[in-house]
Protein backbone atom coordinates (compact mmCIF):
# COMPACT_ATOMS: atom_id res chain seq x y z
CA UNK A 1 0.00 0.00 0.00
CA UNK A 2 2.80 2.39 0.67
CA UNK A 3 4.59 1.59 -2.88
CA UNK A 4 7.84 0.33 -1.13
CA UNK A 5 8.29 -2.32 -3.82
CA UNK A 6 7.44 -0.35 -6.49
CA UNK A 7 10.71 0.26 -7.69
CA UNK A 8 11.85 -3.33 -7.73
CA UNK A 9 8.99 -4.70 -9.41
CA UNK A 10 9.32 -2.14 -12.06
CA UNK A 11 12.60 -3.21 -12.57
CA UNK A 12 11.77 -6.79 -12.99
CA UNK A 13 9.29 -6.05 -15.58
CA UNK A 14 11.59 -3.79 -17.55
CA UNK A 15 13.95 -7.04 -17.34
CA UNK A 16 11.35 -9.16 -18.19
CA UNK A 17 10.94 -6.98 -21.31
CA UNK A 18 14.52 -6.35 -22.05
CA UNK A 19 14.35 -2.77 -21.67
CA UNK A 20 17.12 -1.96 -18.88
CA UNK A 21 20.03 -0.64 -21.27
CA UNK A 22 19.83 3.07 -20.54
CA UNK A 23 18.17 5.35 -23.49
CA UNK A 24 20.47 8.51 -24.67
CA UNK A 25 18.06 11.62 -26.09
CA UNK A 26 19.80 10.81 -29.40
CA UNK A 27 17.77 7.63 -29.58
CA UNK A 28 14.90 10.11 -29.02
CA UNK A 29 15.41 12.91 -31.50
CA UNK A 30 16.76 10.24 -34.46
CA UNK A 31 18.39 13.74 -35.88
CA UNK A 32 20.95 11.34 -37.76
CA UNK A 33 17.75 10.72 -40.11
CA UNK A 34 17.11 14.18 -40.79
CA UNK A 35 19.23 15.62 -43.40
CA UNK A 36 20.12 18.56 -41.41
CA UNK A 37 21.65 16.16 -38.99
CA UNK A 38 19.02 17.28 -36.23
CA UNK A 39 19.12 20.12 -33.59
CA UNK A 40 20.98 18.44 -31.45
CA UNK A 41 24.43 18.90 -33.91
CA UNK A 42 24.18 22.31 -35.04
CA UNK A 43 27.07 22.85 -37.25
CA UNK A 44 28.97 26.27 -37.58
CA UNK A 45 30.64 26.63 -41.13
CA UNK A 46 33.86 24.81 -39.32
CA UNK A 47 31.54 21.72 -38.65
CA UNK A 48 32.73 22.33 -35.42
CA UNK A 49 29.20 20.81 -32.52
CA UNK A 50 28.03 23.92 -30.71
CA UNK A 51 27.03 23.26 -27.15
CA UNK A 52 23.79 25.07 -26.44
CA UNK A 53 22.60 25.37 -23.20
CA UNK A 54 19.02 25.21 -24.60
CA UNK A 55 19.42 22.20 -26.31
CA UNK A 56 21.53 20.80 -23.31
CA UNK A 57 18.31 21.59 -21.18
CA UNK A 58 15.95 20.25 -23.62
CA UNK A 59 18.32 16.73 -23.53
CA UNK A 60 18.58 17.18 -19.58
CA UNK A 61 14.46 16.61 -19.55
CA UNK A 62 14.63 13.96 -22.39
CA UNK A 63 17.05 11.77 -20.64
CA UNK A 64 15.21 12.01 -17.14
CA UNK A 65 11.63 10.68 -18.49
CA UNK A 66 13.26 8.52 -21.13
CA UNK A 67 14.74 7.19 -18.48
CA UNK A 68 12.73 7.80 -15.41
CA UNK A 69 12.65 5.08 -12.75
CA UNK A 70 15.31 2.62 -14.51
CA UNK A 71 18.01 3.66 -11.92
CA UNK A 72 20.90 4.74 -14.50
CA UNK A 73 21.15 6.55 -17.44
CA UNK A 74 24.21 8.20 -19.29
CA UNK A 75 24.14 11.84 -18.92
CA UNK A 76 23.38 11.76 -15.46
CA UNK A 77 24.48 8.81 -13.27
CA UNK A 78 28.04 8.14 -14.46
CA UNK A 79 29.47 10.92 -13.90
CA UNK A 80 29.09 14.46 -12.87
CA UNK A 81 30.22 15.88 -16.44
CA UNK A 82 26.87 16.50 -17.32
CA UNK A 83 25.73 18.74 -14.77
CA UNK A 84 28.17 21.47 -15.54
CA UNK A 85 27.76 21.73 -19.33
CA UNK A 86 25.03 23.88 -17.57
CA UNK A 87 24.79 26.81 -15.93
CA UNK A 88 22.05 27.88 -13.48
CA UNK A 89 18.46 27.08 -13.64
CA UNK A 90 19.67 24.30 -16.09
CA UNK A 91 22.02 22.88 -13.49
CA UNK A 92 19.14 22.87 -10.77
CA UNK A 93 17.32 20.99 -13.56
CA UNK A 94 20.34 18.64 -14.05
CA UNK A 95 20.29 17.75 -10.57
CA UNK A 96 16.66 17.64 -9.97
CA UNK A 97 16.34 15.13 -12.70
CA UNK A 98 18.60 12.51 -10.47
CA UNK A 99 15.31 12.14 -9.32
CA UNK A 100 13.00 11.22 -11.64
CA UNK A 101 15.79 8.80 -13.18
CA UNK A 102 15.75 7.15 -9.54
CA UNK A 103 12.40 7.14 -9.41
CA UNK A 104 10.91 5.53 -5.93
CA UNK A 105 14.52 3.76 -5.07
CA UNK A 106 14.19 5.54 -2.00
CA UNK A 107 17.21 3.89 -0.40
CA UNK A 108 19.51 3.56 -3.28
CA UNK A 109 18.33 6.92 -4.81
CA UNK A 110 19.15 9.30 -1.98
CA UNK A 111 22.41 8.17 -1.52
CA UNK A 112 23.42 9.27 -4.94
CA UNK A 113 21.05 12.48 -4.67
CA UNK A 114 22.92 13.40 -0.82
CA UNK A 115 26.23 14.40 -2.08
CA UNK A 116 24.44 16.98 -4.28
CA UNK A 117 22.79 18.49 -0.94
CA UNK A 118 26.43 19.97 0.16
CA UNK A 119 27.22 21.37 -3.39
CA UNK A 120 28.91 24.83 -3.09
CA UNK A 121 26.27 25.99 -5.98
CA UNK A 122 22.80 27.31 -5.00
CA UNK A 123 21.76 25.89 -7.90
CA UNK A 124 22.90 22.27 -7.71
CA UNK A 125 21.67 22.51 -4.35
CA UNK A 126 18.10 23.56 -4.99
CA UNK A 127 18.28 20.73 -7.97
CA UNK A 128 18.71 17.87 -5.05
CA UNK A 129 16.35 19.44 -2.60
CA UNK A 130 13.84 18.84 -5.46
CA UNK A 131 15.14 15.45 -6.53
CA UNK A 132 14.49 14.48 -2.96
CA UNK A 133 10.79 15.09 -3.36
CA UNK A 134 10.48 13.85 -6.90
CA UNK A 135 12.21 10.36 -5.75
CA UNK A 136 9.83 9.67 -3.35
CA UNK A 137 6.58 11.11 -4.78
CA UNK A 138 3.53 8.56 -4.15
CA UNK A 139 6.25 6.11 -1.91
CA UNK A 140 4.95 6.31 1.54
CA UNK A 141 8.57 5.97 3.47
CA UNK A 142 8.19 5.35 7.73
CA UNK A 143 11.42 7.49 8.09
CA UNK A 144 9.94 10.43 5.90
CA UNK A 145 12.96 11.35 4.70
CA UNK A 146 11.76 13.90 2.47
CA UNK A 147 10.28 15.67 5.37
CA UNK A 148 13.50 15.46 7.24
CA UNK A 149 15.50 16.88 4.43
CA UNK A 150 13.62 19.81 3.37
CA UNK A 151 12.38 20.72 6.51
CA UNK A 152 15.41 22.82 7.69
CA UNK A 153 15.46 24.79 3.91
CA UNK A 154 11.62 25.87 3.67
CA UNK A 155 12.58 28.26 6.80
CA UNK A 156 15.97 28.75 5.50
CA UNK A 157 17.21 31.65 4.31
CA UNK A 158 18.45 31.03 0.51
CA UNK A 159 15.76 32.14 -1.69
CA UNK A 160 15.97 29.14 -4.46
CA UNK A 161 16.24 26.43 -1.88
CA UNK A 162 13.09 27.72 -0.58
CA UNK A 163 10.95 27.44 -3.78
CA UNK A 164 13.10 23.74 -4.39
CA UNK A 165 11.75 22.67 -1.03
CA UNK A 166 7.97 24.00 -1.36
CA UNK A 167 8.09 21.95 -4.84
CA UNK A 168 9.83 19.02 -3.47
CA UNK A 169 7.56 18.80 -0.71
CA UNK A 170 4.68 19.07 -2.90
CA UNK A 171 5.34 16.36 -5.23
CA UNK A 172 6.39 14.12 -2.58
CA UNK A 173 3.09 13.95 -0.51
CA UNK A 174 0.36 14.86 -3.10
CA UNK A 175 -2.69 13.28 -2.14
CA UNK A 176 -1.55 12.71 1.11
CA UNK A 177 -3.29 15.36 2.90
CA UNK A 178 -0.69 15.97 5.36
CA UNK A 179 -1.01 18.10 8.70
CA UNK A 180 2.43 18.30 9.18
CA UNK A 181 3.59 19.06 6.08
CA UNK A 182 0.59 21.68 5.58
CA UNK A 183 1.80 23.98 8.73
CA UNK A 184 5.25 23.68 7.25
CA UNK A 185 3.84 25.07 4.38
CA UNK A 186 1.08 27.56 5.53
CA UNK A 187 3.44 30.40 6.87
CA UNK A 188 5.14 30.76 3.47
CA UNK A 189 1.69 31.47 1.53
CA UNK A 190 0.99 33.97 4.65
CA UNK A 191 4.49 35.98 4.38
CA UNK A 192 3.93 39.67 3.87
CA UNK A 193 7.28 40.90 2.95
CA UNK A 194 7.73 42.77 -0.33
CA UNK A 195 10.03 41.77 -3.06
CA UNK A 196 9.59 39.85 -6.53
CA UNK A 197 11.07 36.95 -4.65
CA UNK A 198 8.31 37.02 -1.81
CA UNK A 199 5.37 36.01 -4.25
CA UNK A 200 7.80 33.30 -5.91
CA UNK A 201 7.74 31.15 -2.87
CA UNK A 202 4.41 32.07 -2.28
CA UNK A 203 3.09 30.98 -4.95
CA UNK A 204 5.15 27.75 -5.34
CA UNK A 205 3.63 27.01 -1.51
CA UNK A 206 0.43 27.67 -2.57
CA UNK A 207 0.49 25.10 -5.66
CA UNK A 208 2.38 22.50 -3.28
CA UNK A 209 -0.69 22.97 -0.72
CA UNK A 210 -2.93 22.61 -3.74
CA UNK A 211 -0.78 18.82 -4.57
CA UNK A 212 -0.90 17.63 -1.28
CA UNK A 213 -4.49 18.41 -0.77
CA UNK A 214 -5.70 17.79 -4.07
CA UNK A 215 -9.45 17.90 -3.94
CA UNK A 216 -9.61 17.57 -0.40
CA UNK A 217 -11.81 21.29 -0.26
CA UNK A 218 -9.79 21.88 2.92
CA UNK A 219 -10.80 25.43 4.33
CA UNK A 220 -7.67 25.97 6.00
CA UNK A 221 -5.78 25.91 2.82
CA UNK A 222 -8.56 27.14 0.65
CA UNK A 223 -8.85 30.12 3.01
CA UNK A 224 -5.32 31.18 3.15
CA UNK A 225 -5.13 30.91 -0.32
CA UNK A 226 -7.73 33.27 -1.01
CA UNK A 227 -6.67 35.61 1.44
CA UNK A 228 -3.36 35.76 0.00
CA UNK A 229 -4.96 36.60 -3.28
CA UNK A 230 -7.29 39.46 -1.77
CA UNK A 231 -4.51 41.38 0.36
CA UNK A 232 -1.40 40.82 -2.40
CA UNK A 233 -0.51 44.25 -4.34
CA UNK A 234 -1.13 44.79 -7.98
CA UNK A 235 2.63 44.16 -8.10
CA UNK A 236 2.53 40.95 -6.39
CA UNK A 237 -0.52 39.76 -8.30
CA UNK A 238 1.35 40.79 -11.56
CA UNK A 239 3.90 38.59 -10.97
CA UNK A 240 4.90 35.77 -13.62
CA UNK A 241 4.10 33.01 -10.60
CA UNK A 242 0.76 34.36 -9.15
CA UNK A 243 -0.98 32.17 -11.74
CA UNK A 244 0.54 28.84 -9.71
CA UNK A 245 -1.67 30.36 -6.44
CA UNK A 246 -5.19 30.29 -8.55
CA UNK A 247 -3.69 26.79 -9.71
CA UNK A 248 -3.05 25.48 -6.16
CA UNK A 249 -6.91 26.64 -5.55
CA UNK A 250 -7.68 24.74 -8.32
CA UNK A 251 -6.08 21.58 -7.50
CA UNK A 252 -7.87 22.16 -4.35
CA UNK A 253 -11.33 21.65 -5.22
CA UNK A 254 -10.39 19.12 -8.21
CA UNK A 255 -13.32 17.03 -9.45
CA UNK A 256 -15.61 18.68 -6.83
CA UNK A 257 -18.25 20.71 -8.88
CA UNK A 258 -20.84 22.69 -6.77
CA UNK A 259 -18.35 22.64 -3.94
CA UNK A 260 -16.10 25.44 -5.16
CA UNK A 261 -19.43 27.83 -5.57
CA UNK A 262 -18.32 29.91 -2.32
CA UNK A 263 -14.61 30.61 -3.46
CA UNK A 264 -15.36 31.60 -6.92
CA UNK A 265 -18.07 34.24 -5.41
CA UNK A 266 -14.65 35.47 -3.14
CA UNK A 267 -12.77 35.53 -6.14
CA UNK A 268 -14.78 37.43 -8.42
CA UNK A 269 -14.54 40.06 -5.55
CA UNK A 270 -10.37 41.02 -6.11
CA UNK A 271 -9.80 44.17 -8.34
CA UNK A 272 -7.48 42.59 -10.63
CA UNK A 273 -7.47 41.28 -13.80
CA UNK A 274 -5.67 37.79 -12.07
CA UNK A 275 -9.41 37.36 -11.00
CA UNK A 276 -10.54 35.90 -14.24
CA UNK A 277 -7.98 33.60 -14.92
CA UNK A 278 -8.71 32.37 -10.83
CA UNK A 279 -12.20 32.32 -11.29
CA UNK A 280 -11.54 30.15 -14.54
CA UNK A 281 -8.73 28.04 -13.49
CA UNK A 282 -10.82 27.06 -10.22
CA UNK A 283 -13.91 26.77 -12.41
CA UNK A 284 -12.23 24.02 -14.87
CA UNK A 285 -10.32 22.31 -12.07
CA UNK A 286 -13.84 21.51 -10.20
CA UNK A 287 -15.29 20.22 -13.29
CA UNK A 288 -12.54 18.26 -14.59
CA UNK A 289 -13.63 15.12 -16.26
CA UNK A 290 -17.19 15.79 -15.64
CA UNK A 291 -18.00 16.32 -19.60
CA UNK A 292 -20.34 19.48 -18.28
CA UNK A 293 -21.50 20.50 -21.68
CA UNK A 294 -22.93 24.01 -19.91
CA UNK A 295 -19.34 24.82 -18.24
CA UNK A 296 -17.60 24.02 -22.26
CA UNK A 297 -19.41 26.26 -24.17
CA UNK A 298 -19.01 29.31 -21.16
CA UNK A 299 -15.44 28.42 -21.45
CA UNK A 300 -15.66 28.54 -25.78
CA UNK A 301 -17.77 31.92 -24.67
CA UNK A 302 -14.82 33.05 -22.92
CA UNK A 303 -12.26 32.30 -26.22
CA UNK A 304 -14.67 34.13 -28.70
CA UNK A 305 -13.79 37.66 -27.15
CA UNK A 306 -10.76 39.41 -29.55
CA UNK A 307 -8.95 40.71 -26.60
CA UNK A 308 -5.72 42.73 -27.37
CA UNK A 309 -4.13 42.07 -24.00
CA UNK A 310 -4.90 41.04 -20.62
CA UNK A 311 -6.07 37.57 -22.56
CA UNK A 312 -4.49 35.42 -19.82
CA UNK A 313 -7.32 33.84 -18.62
CA UNK A 314 -8.51 32.72 -22.34
CA UNK A 315 -5.50 30.69 -22.53
CA UNK A 316 -7.00 28.62 -19.07
CA UNK A 317 -10.29 28.51 -20.40
CA UNK A 318 -8.75 26.62 -23.70
CA UNK A 319 -7.01 24.36 -21.38
CA UNK A 320 -10.14 23.90 -19.19
CA UNK A 321 -11.90 22.38 -22.79
CA UNK A 322 -9.82 20.21 -22.39
CA UNK A 323 -9.67 18.89 -18.51
CA UNK A 324 -13.65 19.12 -18.66
CA UNK A 325 -13.99 16.89 -22.06
CA UNK A 326 -11.11 14.52 -21.04
CA UNK A 327 -12.11 11.17 -20.69
CA UNK A 328 -15.03 11.12 -22.30
CA UNK A 329 -14.90 10.30 -25.93
CA UNK A 330 -18.15 12.64 -26.92
CA UNK A 331 -16.61 15.11 -25.62
CA UNK A 332 -13.41 15.14 -26.83
CA UNK A 333 -13.62 14.43 -30.19
CA UNK A 334 -15.96 18.18 -29.83
CA UNK A 335 -13.46 19.54 -28.17
CA UNK A 336 -10.98 18.20 -31.02
CA UNK A 337 -13.23 20.37 -33.90
CA UNK A 338 -13.44 22.82 -31.39
CA UNK A 339 -9.78 23.75 -31.47
CA UNK A 340 -9.63 23.47 -35.06
CA UNK A 341 -11.60 26.47 -34.98
CA UNK A 342 -9.84 28.54 -32.35
CA UNK A 343 -6.82 28.02 -33.95
CA UNK A 344 -8.20 29.55 -37.29
CA UNK A 345 -10.57 32.21 -35.61
CA UNK A 346 -9.12 33.65 -32.76
CA UNK A 347 -5.99 35.78 -30.99
CA UNK A 348 -2.90 34.95 -30.13
CA UNK A 349 -2.99 34.17 -26.99
CA UNK A 350 -6.12 31.61 -27.46
CA UNK A 351 -4.14 29.73 -30.54
CA UNK A 352 -0.58 29.52 -28.22
CA UNK A 353 -2.71 27.76 -25.96
CA UNK A 354 -4.20 24.98 -28.24
CA UNK A 355 -1.27 22.68 -28.75
CA UNK A 356 -1.10 22.61 -24.81
CA UNK A 357 -4.69 21.92 -24.89
CA UNK A 358 -4.33 19.03 -27.52
CA UNK A 359 -1.94 16.90 -25.05
CA UNK A 360 -4.07 17.52 -21.80
CA UNK A 361 -7.14 15.66 -23.75
CA UNK A 362 -4.84 12.84 -24.66
CA UNK A 363 -2.77 12.56 -21.72
CA UNK A 364 -1.52 8.49 -21.80
CA UNK A 365 -3.88 8.32 -24.53
CA UNK A 366 -1.90 8.53 -27.95
CA UNK A 367 -3.79 9.42 -30.86
CA UNK A 368 -2.82 9.19 -34.41
CA UNK A 369 -5.06 12.52 -35.79
CA UNK A 370 -4.05 14.60 -32.70
CA UNK A 371 -0.09 13.54 -33.32
CA UNK A 372 -0.96 14.36 -36.92
CA UNK A 373 -2.44 17.94 -35.73
CA UNK A 374 0.31 19.02 -33.50
CA UNK A 375 2.98 18.12 -36.40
Amino acid sequence: IGNEKLSEEFLKVAQDLDVTEAKTPEDIYKSHLAETGGFSRRRDAGGAVVDSARANLASTYVNAFVNAGFGQDKLMTPDNEWLYKNKDHGMMAASASLGLIQLWNVEEGLAQIDKFLYSSEEYVKAGAALAVGILSSGVRNDADPTLALLDEHINGDSHIMKCAACTGLGIAYAGSAREDVMELLLPIVEQESSGPTTMHEVSLAGLALGMIYVGKCDDAVGGTIVQRLMEASDEELDHSHAIFLCLGLGLLFLGRTEKAEAMLEALRTIEHKISKLAAIVLETCAYAGSGNVLKVQEMLHQCAEHLEENAEHQMAAVIGISLITMGEEVGAEMALRSFEHLLHYCELPVKRAVPLALGVLNISNPDFSVIDQLS
